[in-house]
């Protein structure tokens, strides 16, 4: 059986309390806690700084301070605090609220202490930080992805999408290094992006010439394997490698390689580089999650080189050829020339789209499975620590619990979002009455809702997926942001020269004109997600379907007066 290790500072000017917390905790036999002492809070934070503790078990009363203004010059030192447990001589409510606002995650009386309840408190709060630190480095996964998949699609600037690369992965996986290593044809390279923590040697803009990779060759980046060393020195690298890392003050890394597609006819691939994360103050043991994270990002980023390097070799075509003699045959060639490598253009861009895609899907699923894990786990701990836990940390639960919902539904709706536009719909004759009545339907409003449906609606040939989407988004809005369990949506129609005007309108809270363009931002809700689960995106992408059929939308509506969502959809 394995047993996990915590460090435990305990702040208490009483010897005779810190002996019980240190007695308590030294008889949990799945967890073995490492108890350092501080008698005053000058002497907590000298500790806190030298040893940087898992959880902080702190006396509200303290010699030279409380327990507030403790929490207060910890917060002020550094961002994230540890998780702290105040301990109190007698209970206090008003001294509970305080502490607990401050910052601290439980709050227990010393003379009710016992065996049982401080080993509950430290295993929940422990428990519970871990896994908001999961949920933090998931997020922070995702819009790592989220933001190079976007550069690559944005910019075709290369330095710039691997300086930025190399900078966001050295702060998500808080190593000493992350270079970007480009080979030559005698397998020799230079560093072309680096981003590195002060005091470590830079490998930027040199040329490095390894012998030992030469002679023993690239196959296993040529195949895409992905290297993970936890120590050099006992992975069994040859000495003159082992030296070569030296150089540069490595004790572990991650290699990745960077593969590019070739013109050739069968499947084949070239080995433009590696992607090298760098641990150089000590050894260290890299996490799954770690190497998935570079690989996903080798394949952004063998996508964005070979972006670049499709356009550099075109506009180098197309300057040598702007200079051939001005003929008119000479002219005609060029546009024969130019209309086959916009075809093959258009082609690799199809293909490109549909390689983000495939990548998009497997991305999300990747997120979605440690989401569904936080989520189960959560879920676990309400379960068999039912009647254990104090409300507080039930309802902690439950908000971690809600926020997992809506981060799975943020990726979802991304991925919706990015195909609008792109994804071919198929165009079908559709009344109109019968699709808002199967969107409706769908939703099951509440039942006092009214759903009022003018009997002039018109038939359209034309994408009816996409229409229905835009309805069922805007009448789950009015559904949802209304006050009440009951009210009045009226669906309005008017017949223009080349478009039908179509509205949604509802009798809710109104919304201020101040947010009529901003309720169509990607990721804006006007109202706290706590309160009213939404992932800001809905309408964002009934914005961007109605224009790609080339209509608008837009909104009319007062504070207390209800709105009015408008539409143009072409006939």
């Amino acid at each position: 059986m394995t047993v996990r290790e915590y460090t435990i500072l305990i702040v208490d000017d009483s010897a005779e309390d810190r002996e019980i917390c240190r007695r308590y905790l030294g008889k949990e036999i799945t967890v073995n806690y490492k108890i350092i002492e501080a008698e005053s809070g000058e002497e907590g934070l000298e500790q806190f700084a030298l040893i940087q503790p898992d959880l902080i078990l702190l006396d509200y009363l303290l010699p030279d301070c409380n327990g507030s203004e403790f929490i207060k010059e910890l917060q002020a030192q550094i961002n994230f605090i540890p998780p702290i447990i105040m301990l109190t001589g007698q209970g206090n409510e008003t001294v509970a609220v305080e502490v607990m606002k401050k910052g601290a995650k439980d709050y227990l009386v010393k003379g009710q202490l016992t065996f049982e309840t401080l080993a509950t408190s430290v295993k929940n709060v422990l428990q519970q930080n871990y896994l908001q630190s999961l949920l933090h480095k998931s997020i922070q996964q995702q819009q790592l992805i989220a933001e190079t998949a976007l550069r690559i699609r944005q910019s075709l600037d290369l330095s710039e999408i691997l300086d930025t690369a190399v900078k966001e992965v050295r702060l998500l996986l808080n190593c000493d290094r992350v270079v970007i290593y480009r080979f030559a044809s005698d397998m020799s390279g230079d560093i072309v992006a680096e981003s590195i923590t002060p005091g470590w040697t830079k490998a930027g803009g040199k040329n490095i010439v390894d012998t030992c990779f030469q002679e023993q060759g690239a196959a296993r980046y040529e195949q895409g394997e992905t290297l993970a060393i936890n120590d050099i020195y006992e992975y069994g690298l040859s000495s003159c490698h082992i030296k070569l890392l030296e150089d540069f003050q490595v004790k572990a890394h991650i290699v990745c390689p960077l593969l590019l597609s070739t013109a050739t006819l069968e499947k084949h691939t070239k080995l433009w580089g590696l992607l090298i994360a760098h641990q150089c103050k000590n050894t260290r043991r890299w996490n799954t999650d770690e190497i998935e994270l570079l690989d996903k990002l080798s394949v952004q980023l063998a996508i964005a080189i070979q972006q670049a390097e499709l356009l550099d070799n075109l506009k180098s075509e197309l300057e040598t050829r702007m200079r051939v003699e001005n003929s008119l045959k000479e002219k005609a060639l060029e546009l024969e020339w130019f209309n086959r490598e916009l075809l093959k253009i258009t082609s690799l861009l199809k293909t490109r789209n549909q390689e983000l895609d495939r990548f998009a899907y497997v991305t999300s699923h990747d997120l979605k499975a440690p989401l569904r894990a936080i989520a189960n786990l959560a879920a676990w701990l309400s379960e068999d620590l039912e009647g254990q836990i104090p409300e507080e940390n039930q309802q902690q639960l439950q908000l971690m619990q809600s926020r997992v919902k809506r981060m799975d539904g943020l990726i979802q709706g991304l991925l919706e979002y990015s195909r609008v536009g792109r994804k071919d719909t198929p165009t079908e004759t559709v009344e109109v009455k019968d699709l808002i009545n199967e969107a409706i339907d769908s939703l099951s409003p509440p039942p006092g809702f009214e759903i009022v449906i003018p009997p002039n609606l018109p038939s359209l040939t034309t994408e009816a997926l996409l229409l229905q989407q835009v309805f069922l988004n805007l009448i789950s809005n009015a559904i949802k942001y209304h006050p009440q369990q009951q009210g009045k949506i009226t669906i309005l129609v008017e017949e223009q020269a080349e478009f039908y005007q179509f509205a949604v309108q509802d009798d809710g809270l109104g919304i201020d004109p101040q947010y009529h363009e901003r309720i169509f931002t990607i990721f804006q809700t006007l109202q706290a997600r706590d309160s009213i689960e939404s992932t800001g995106i809905g309408l964002s992408i009934v914005k961007k379907i109605v224009e790609a059929q080339g209509g608008n939308i837009w909104v009319k509506s007062q504070l207390g007066q209800g709105a009015t969502f408008y539409f143009t959809w072409r006939k």
